[in-house]
């Protein structure tokens, strides 16, 4: 079979798109190969080209034209130090991906290519290009990405399958209000209201198993969502308007990185008076679930002091942290040195 030229090919999708447009009830692949005089296999190809670009999809058997354009941003004016902190935000977002993303990809290449002719970046950001390129590659994961970022640009509800932690999996529609990475477990979440409850919950998007944007089910963000105030009691990604009080102790060693940091959380740092040397860090959290992950990269240099209820999980992993490395603890906490010798042989 001959290639088509090039023109020909863009006159043949301009013709599909104005005659979807003339059919608001739709027209099945059939019916539009028929109407153009073209072949089904031709047409077939032409349709998913146009889903691909954003520009129609398909219910069921027949294809409509999406009911807005897609948009696209204007172009980009950089000084140079806004280049080197957007090529930061790239890093870090191919840091956090455990998986490949090429719009990802095509959207650091592009970045490469304006920035080659008068910045020194492009080679360090085709670099980040190739690094996402060896993840693993998730087509699934990458069309859900895709299709809740659409609908949430476009304000257009997802119904979505979702896979909790727990749980059997579950169907809700989706307004998204905000999307959020997180860096535990190198997650990106959509936060929205969910038709199943009524109310804002909060979804990761890695467990979402299939998306389908609900072209015509336009929403609006209500007026006194708070947007990323809504986080301002996170640790992480975990929020909530009640707050818990979260006293942390860290070891001399580690107490000049512990202030030299400015935590997302509004904290209250002080010299520790009972161990001189140490450090106390005072904050209120919505939810502890993201923080003890944090908590437990600091090792032993970490001490919860605050609430008891946290404590008291964390002395419970200790526990059995030393019974997975056969160092038993007796009852009041303290190493069974008798236990050690047996095992050291100290």
């Amino acid at each position: 079979m001959a290639k088509i030229a090039e023109s020909t090919k863009t006159a043949r999708l301009d013709r599909i798109l104005l005659l979807l447009k003339r059919a608001p009830n739709g027209l099945t692949e059939h019916e539009i190969a028929d109407e153009l005089g073209l072949d089904r296999r031709g047409v077939n190809n032409y349709l998913h080209e146009l889903e691909a670009k954003g520009y129609i999809y398909k219910d069921n058997i027949c294809w409509y034209l999406v009911p807005y354009q897609p948009a696209i941003p204007r172009k980009l004016d950089l000084e140079p130090e806004q280049a080197v902190v957007l090529y930061l935000a790239l890093r870090l977002f191919v840091k956090q991906s455990d998986r490949r993303v090429e719009t990802a990809e095509t959207l650091l290449y592009k970045l490469a290519n304006i920035l080659s002719e008068d910045l020194n970046l492009s080679q360090d950001i085709v670099q980040v290009a190739k690094t996402l390129s060896h993840q693993p590659h998730s087509p699934d994961h990458e069309d859900v990405l895709k299709k809740i970022a659409q609908a949430y640009i476009y304000r257009r509800q997802v119904k979505i399958l979702y896979h909790p932690y727990r749980g059997e999996p579950f169907e809700t529609i989706l307004s998204s209000y905000l999307i959020e990475p997180a860096s535990l477990g190198f997650a990106t979440y959509v936060i929205g209201l969910s038709s199943l409850v009524g109310a804002i919950r909060t979804y990761k998007i890695e467990r979402i198993q299939h998306a389908q944007i609900l072209f015509h089910h336009e929403y609006a963000i209500p007026d006194d969502f708070p947007g990323l105030d809504l986080l301002t009691n996170a640790w992480s990604i975990y929020y909530g308007e009640q707050t818990t009080r979260v006293v942390l102790r860290f070891h001399p060693d580690v107490t000049r990185r512990v202030l030299e940091t400015n935590w997302r959380t509004s904290t209250d740092t002080s010299w520790d008076e009972t161990y001189p040397g140490y450090l106390r860090l005072t904050f209120e959290v919505a939810d502890t679930t993201d923080l003890k992950p944090w908590i437990r990269t600091w090792g032993a240099n970490c001490e919860v002091l605050e609430p008891p209820e946290l404590r008291d999980e964390m002395t419970g992993e200790v526990r059995k942290l030393a019974r997975l490395y056969g160092w038993e603890l007796s009852q009041s906490g303290k190493p069974d040195h008798r236990k050690f010798k047996d095992i050291f042989g100290a």
